[in-house]
């Protein structure tokens, strides 16, 4: 039987809303998207994704064109209401709800009968607070956490791993079908679970990837202090089917709006219960201690950092997005700025909003004129692009000739080809003795 076309309303038009939005009209369902940001929602209206996510921009003007996707209020009825709003991290590990309750207010008058589905992440405890927002009966409140994950988000909503569905006791078994309907036409398990569950599953599973990343990159820091290559590590570790590959990946650090943010959510849950969650407390602590030392490992090839020139190359957490949210990047720069060095960055997408947070920091036009005349260049985020870089060119455009790989991004060959130092996390430097190897000199960088 063919799945029922329903009359959704999505708040919220950013990241998860903007993909949610298009994603369920490409299911067949008509979507009217509520963004209370002007800007957002005039760049809305002209078909322009306000993030850059792949795809998106194509997907959103074909929805628009084709009346499965409106844009603004209506008084229409509905038959389900999706809250996708931001829910970002305090500094004490606390989620701030504040957009949340707003949009649950805003949202009151918006067919009252229908099903309140909420796909903001909620740290554990959060949906008991949506109850006492929310302005309609708790047996029509859902919870229905996203996965999507930035630079593939339209590919994940339509090819999802799992639907996770949250649901009270007394839970209105009609809403419930209806809102497990909305994804009838994924080929996707649906694990319908009570509200503490899904917060937990939404915050454990970041969290469980970013133990695993941290844990990666600790390997890689041993690899380096014992004189081999994670490479060579690496395939004996993810062969084993206990373990797999995937986020299995080193570098200097992970960064994002989801994997920090619920490492410390899951700490603060914790604490509220008197629990204190040591492996997730220690990824964390893991994952600052990597980007640290990845800063001092820089300082330390150059002889210090201190009027140095180095080119950034990449500023957002990670390839096709332009989020800088807890961007190893961007710390990185701030921390190479504040040990005396210059630093001339670029990113295809993200040096707009880079420089509005860290004003120090040079932005050039492309990756070619921040190379000219550097000391060092650092590959921090890896952007397709960077990897096709012609370094024999390069070579002659440098004052040095250090190229620190922080994604393990290059092809080494390529770089030693033209004459270059290649350093790289999870690869020990060439010019170090590790069979007895010194104490680390003095940083000028932490």
């Amino acid at each position: 039987m063919e799945t029922p076309r329903r009359r959704v309303v999505v708040v919220g038009g950013g990241y998860v809303g903007l993909v949610t939005a298009v994603g369920l009209s490409h299911l067949g369902h008509r979507v009217r998207l509520i963004e209370s940001d002007p800007r957002r929602r005039a760049s809305l209206e002209r078909g322009v994704a306000p993030i850059h996510e792949p795809g998106l921009d194509d997907a959103l003007s074909a929805a628009l064109r084709s009346g499965s996707v409106e844009i603004g209020d209506s008084a229409e009825p509905v038959d389900a209401v999706l809250i996708c709003v931001g829910t970002p991290i305090e500094p004490d590990g606390r989620s701030d709800l504040s957009q949340l309750r707003s949009a649950l207010q805003g949202s009151a008058g918006l067919s009252p009968d229908a099903p309140l589905v909420i796909r903001s992440t909620l740290p554990p405890g959060g949906t008991r607070q949506v109850l006492e927002w929310a302005d309609r009966p708790a047996s029509r409140i859902l919870t229905n956490p996203e996965f999507l994950r930035q630079g593939s988000a339209l590919s994940d909503f339509l090819a999802p791993s799992r639907i996770v569905i949250g649901r009270g006791p007394g839970v209105d078994e009609a809403a419930l079908a209806m809102v497990v309907g909305l994804y009838d036409r994924l080929e996707a398990a649906v694990l319908v679970v009570d509200y503490a569950a899904a917060e937990l599953i939404k915050n454990g599973a970041n969290a469980f990837l970013a133990m695993r990343l941290s844990f990666v990159n600790e390997i890689a820091a041993l690899a380096e202090a014992y004189g081999t290559d994670v490479d060579q590590v690496l395939p004996g570790l993810t062969s084993d089917p206990r373990i797999g590959s995937a986020y299995m990946r080193p570098s200097f650090g992970f960064g994002g709006s989801c994997l920090p943010k619920e490492l410390r959510a899951l700490e603060a849950a914790g604490s509220a219960r008197g629990l204190r969650l040591h492996v997730a407390s220690a990824a964390a602590d893991a994952n600052a201690s990597q980007q640290e030392r990845f800063a001092r490992r820089i300082d330390r090839a150059l002889g210090g950092v201190r009027d140095r020139r180095i080119a950034l190359l990449g500023l957002a957490f990670k390839a096709d997005t332009d989020d800088i949210r807890e961007s190893p990047s961007l710390a990185l720069a701030t921390r190479l700025l504040e040990g005396g060095a210059i630093v001339v960055a670029h990113d295809p997408q993200a040096g707009g909003s880079a420089a509005r947070a860290e004003p120090r920091l040079t932005l050039a036009d492309s990756a070619d004129d921040a190379i000219e005349g550097a000391d060092a260049v650092v590959i921090a985020t890896d952007w397709p692009e960077y990897r096709e870089l012609d370094w024999r060119r390069l070579a002659g455009r440098l004052h040095g000739d250090l190229v620190f790989d922080g994604r393990r991004h290059l092809d080494p060959e390529l770089v030693r080809e033209a004459g270059l130092r290649y350093e790289a996390v999870g690869t020990a430097s060439e010019d170090v003795d590790v069979g007895d190897r010194p104490e680390p000199a003095r940083s000028e960088i932490g």
